[in-house]
């Protein structure tokens, strides 16, 4: 799956892909109960300019988290 499918699959656009294929967006991600069958993020994030929830799921891992998140909830 590309990074654009994956963003269209879990509601995240106004974002930049990096040449690391990281990502940047512009304003909140949630991902809480979105990823329950999932061990660890499907995308690199980067800077995340507004919140970023990833809870109630199934990580093990916070391999892919931002670098630079604005706010947390």
């Amino acid at each position: 799956m590309t990074i654009e499918e994956i963003c269209f699959k879990y509601n995240i656009d106004n974002y930049t892909i990096n040449d690391d294929g990281s990502i940047d967006v512009e304003h909140d991600v949630d991902l809480s109960y979105a990823l329950s069958n999932m061990s660890k993020l499907p995308l690199k994030f980067n800077k995340v300019n507004g919140n970023f929830g990833c809870s109630s799921n199934n990580l093990e891992t916070l391999e892919g988290c931002p670098k630079y998140v604005k706010d947390m909830f």
